[in-house]
């Protein structure tokens, strides 16, 4: 008996993989003329709470979102997959950070109220611009992205972060860049510059950034999976500790 419960805990475990693999884009929406994205993301036990995605608002608008859900297994991944039911429940919102934000926040605290815990999770939400390469952003406690000129290797930070969501009210601050052909924009979560070496050492800021400078001349596809590579020569036999995403997205 215990060995068909431990199957039959497989199998579940498995579907729920699958099924939230499958909430996961895995490019850009088709026709952008203007930007080319990839992502790669992968959960440390199966499901977990990492999460990002593409949704086009109309033909010139595109939303581009990472997120994290603190904590991973089935239960992070739940939250995570009643996050992304709600973002496609907003569509006449999805023009407007600020607003998805607040009412996103009020929603994961009256859910945390509704089963007696905090539900905290980050989360970075942007809505660009495809003719004009103007973005508008809104960062709720989430990894600062990246911002690097191709040409030049420069890379820098699009700075501000507000607060976790799932805590306390707030009222979000919007941020605008407007990008230039030749920029590529990465953002991550922190799974990323926090996985560790058998020696305990994190992969850190440093080496995200050199590894994503290794890849700037290729295509955003193989700039992620660079960057997955690198973390993995890094962390050798130490195993993954936390969920990872990487979202590559350049301006051309």
């Amino acid at each position: 008996m215990p060995h068909d419960d431990k199957t039959e805990h497989e199998l579940d475990l498995a579907l729920a993989t699958e099924l939230q693999a499958a909430l996961l884009p895995k490019a850009c929406p088709s026709a952008c003329k203007h930007q080319v994205a990839a992502a790669r993301n992968r959960m440390c036990v199966g499901v977990g709470g990492d999460f990002y995605n593409f949704m086009r608002i109309n033909d010139d608008q595109i939303v581009l979102l990472i997120g994290d859900v603190v904590g991973h297994g089935v239960r992070a991944s739940l939250i995570m997959t009643q996050i992304m039911g709600f973002l496609r429940s907003e569509s006449q919102r999805l023009s407007r950070p600020v607003q998805i934000i607040s009412a996103l926040n009020e929603m994961l605290i009256e859910m945390g109220e509704k089963i007696g815990a905090i539900l905290p999770c980050s989360m970075f939400y942007g809505v660009i611009d495809a003719p004009t390469g103007t973005g508008l952003f809104v960062n709720a406690g989430h990894p600062r992205p990246l911002i690097c000129n191709r040409a030049t290797g420069s890379i820098l930070h699009l700075s501000s972060t507000d607060i976790l969501l799932g805590i306390e009210e707030f009222v979000p601050e919007e941020l605008c860049h407007t990008f230039t052909s030749g920029e590529r924009l990465v953002l991550f979560t922190d799974g990323i510059e926090d996985a560790t070496n058998p020696a305990q050492e994190q992969f850190g800021e440093k080496r995200l950034q050199e590894a994503i400078t290794k890849y700037l001349a290729d295509a955003p596809d193989n700039c992620a999976e660079g960057v997955f590579r690198a973390v993995d020569e890094f962390r050798g036999d130490a195993r993954q500790a936390d969920d990872e995403t990487i979202v590559v997205l350049d301006r051309v």
